[in-house]
């Protein structure tokens, strides 16, 4: 969830920002964003809401995360800082290179 709050699945579980979600095997994926706690907005319609959904087979790892970074430990969550801090993660050029068209 990168923003607001809401509920997903078919029980209609509460997340908010921050929180991940993981789904079983399935066709439909069901999610709702929350109401503002005095009821809908003058308009009729929820709070937004801002998700990131990913699909992929489990790989049966720990998930550390904190800030921008999602490593497997803590230990990897401290390197990944250092890096970052150290300049060591690359850069994004100001230009595009030939064959990446930026739209």
């Amino acid at each position: 969830m990168l923003a607001g709050s809401g509920t997903v699945g078919p029980d209609r579980r509460p997340v908010r920002t921050g929180q991940l979600t993981v789904f079983g095997p399935g066709d439909v994926i069901t999610v709702a964003a929350g109401r503002h706690s005095d009821g809908p907005r003058a308009d009729g319609h929820n709070q937004g809401l801002d998700i990131l959904v990913l699909g992929g087979e489990p790989i049966g790892e720990p998930v550390a995360a904190y800030g921008p970074f999602v490593m497997n430990t803590r230990d990897e969550l401290v390197q990944a800082f250092q890096d970052y801090q150290a300049g060591r993660l690359g850069s994004i050029p100001a230009e595009p290179h030939p064959g990446h068209d930026v739209l």
